[in-house]
């Protein structure tokens, strides 16, 4: 039964029933569902300097426990810093470490994972993996000076395990025009894990609100009724032929559940109940509290001093995303107008579905580039792709080489 039947003509019913036809209506790939948090990250990294110092290679196992119960020479220092790592941080086990940890840990940028010629690997290769090292991100992580700045160079992995949407939901909760103060798990479940997906459900983030108004609209027993409806609908017992052809409603919540613990371990989120919410109040960190105030300031500056006006299609961007900040000087320093563009959503998507690091910015004439430290380039062409005024380009630019000199 579609869900739109709930409610005909509802805009999001009829998008939750177009969604759940693509195969990839989960969203895109994030975390290997790990429970931890930051002192266990950093336990595990401070173990990995000290048996493997300099960031030098540390040889892992490469066969389960259940198949090949010793370990050769090359392993024995793994083998002891699993046992330490389990005895310190209570997580770790030899097999749990190379197949799940290390893995949602280099997703995060703290480690470098290397084959067995000693080159690095893809975070999500499946390639097999024989060394390991810790990063001069996880170097940052363990020598920063206080819980907080040790806290933003956290959430910056927690961004990339999550595949940018930090700046996402910041965008969303700080925005006063949107409204929104909090996110529900099936808010984010069904409408912002849409956002930039490469899918035919992609959308950007002016629709993913709208559709959460057009959500919050049903009544509170009509969005009961959803739940339960694709509860029963999406179960792969009623499918057949390959797991791509399957749903599971299940496994679909448990993946955004994880995104949400792992949201909840930022500097910048906290979750109550099944709600999202911005860090702040009693319980919030030092000054946290004014740096997240959700205030419109530097959005309208950008519109003042570029010399543009809001829109249709168009989205305010962070070059440098804000997730990248390692304090609250960071955070501060990249939420001006000079780290932001006004770009078309189809360049907003690619750069979303990069994950956000198409972080240097090129001037070409009066047109802009945003590329990453690789190959990766976003092409945005003067009042086609990008409205400002290019009386700007320079100050855009040498605030960019200002900003990457200090956050990489």
């Amino acid at each position: 039964m579609p869900v739109n039947k709930i409610n005909p003509g509802n805009k999001a019913l009829e998008f939750i029933d177009y969604r759940v036809r693509d195969e990839k209506y989960r969203g895109a790939p994030s975390s290997e569902h790990n429970r931890y948090v930051m002192a266990q990250i950093i336990t595990i990294l401070e173990l990995l300097n000290k048996y493997a110092p300099s960031q030098g290679l540390m040889a892992i196992r490469t066969t389960d426990i259940s198949k090949r119960p010793e370990n050769n020479f090359e392993e024995v220092a793994y083998a002891q810093f699993c046992n330490e790592a389990k005895q310190k941080a209570g997580i770790g086990t030899q097999d749990a470490m190379r197949k799940n940890l290390f893995v949602d840990i280099h997703r995060m940028g703290l480690i470098i994972r290397y084959n067995k010629d000693k080159e690095i690997i893809d975070t999500f290769s499946r390639q097999r993996v024989k060394f390991v090292s810790i990063s001069n991100q996880g170097l940052r992580l363990i020598e920063a000076r206080n819980i907080l700045d040790k806290f933003f160079i956290f959430s910056r992995g927690i961004d990339n395990l999550v595949g940018g949407y930090v700046d996402i939901i910041l965008d969303i909760l700080r925005d006063k025009e949107y409204g929104i103060d909090k996110i529900n798990i099936y808010e984010y479940m069904f409408f912002v894990s849409a956002i930039g997906v490469e899918s035919s459900f992609n959308i950007n983030t002016d629709k993913a609100v709208e559709l959460i108004r057009e959500y919050r609209n049903l009544t509170p027993i009509q969005r009961k009724s959803v739940i339960e409806i694709l509860k029963t609908e999406l179960n792969p017992k009623n499918y057949s032929g390959t797991k791509k052809n399957k749903r599971d409603f299940h496994n679909w919540h448990n993946k955004i559940a994880q995104i949400y613990y792992l949201l909840n371990q930022t500097v910048y989120f906290e979750v109550r109940g099944e709600q999202l919410v911005l860090k702040g109040g009693q319980n919030s960190f030092d000054e946290s509290a004014t740096r997240l105030d959700r205030s419109l300031n530097e959005k309208y500056q950008y519109f003042v001093k570029q010399k543009v006006s809001k829109t249709p299609g168009f989205e305010l961007h962070h070059v440098v995303p804000l997730a990248w900040s390692e304090n609250i000087h960071h955070f501060k320093m990249l939420d001006r107008w000079e780290n932001m563009v006004y770009i078309d959503a189809f360049s907003h998507a690619k750069i979303t579905q990069n994950k956000n690091k198409n972080v240097v910015l090129g001037v070409i004439k009066d047109d802009i580039s945003l590329s990453d430290f690789s190959k990766n380039e976003v092409y945005l062409k003067y009042k086609e792709n990008i409205l400002y005024t290019p009386i700007n380009k320079d100050t855009m630019k040498n605030y960019n080489d200002d900003l990457l000199n200090i956050i990489k």
